[in-house]
């Protein structure tokens, strides 16, 4: 059971950084260009914590693969195609397409089964 506890901790921190740095970026975007937008991205207190997640989300990860099967575990990891885009269109204004509609529902399906053991 902790294997998919570290798993969805796992998500939950790639999803973290991922909107982080999406939402760091928009508020960086319109003040820096080139190496000054990487810049005052790197010293923004926010995307460290979001670099610090995706680190965190490294070693969660380590700790699920130990007791798990990665053809079980792995797919599972896809959730974060389905949290990155709902968070976008909730957060940022983002609209889907119904073609993106139909992937995503696609990965739904696609993770149901392929999470399921033998």
């Amino acid at each position: 059971m902790m294997t998919y506890f570290y798993v969805f901790l796992t998500i939950a921190l790639t999803v973290y950084g991922q909107i982080i740095i999406k939402a760091r970026a928009t508020f960086h975007a319109t003040s820096a260009e080139g190496a000054g937008f990487l810049t005052a991205m790197f010293l923004d207190p926010w995307v460290l914590t979001g670099l610090a997640a995706a680190l965190t989300a490294s070693a969660t990860w380590m700790m699920a693969v130990r007791g798990a099967e990665l053809s079980v575990v792995y797919p599972i990891m896809a959730l974060t195609f389905i949290a990155v885009p709902a968070l976008a269109v909730l957060m940022f204004g983002e609209r889907l397409s119904g073609m993106q509609m139909a992937g995503l529902c696609l990965i739904v399906v696609g993770v149901s089964l392929a999470a399921v053991p033998r």
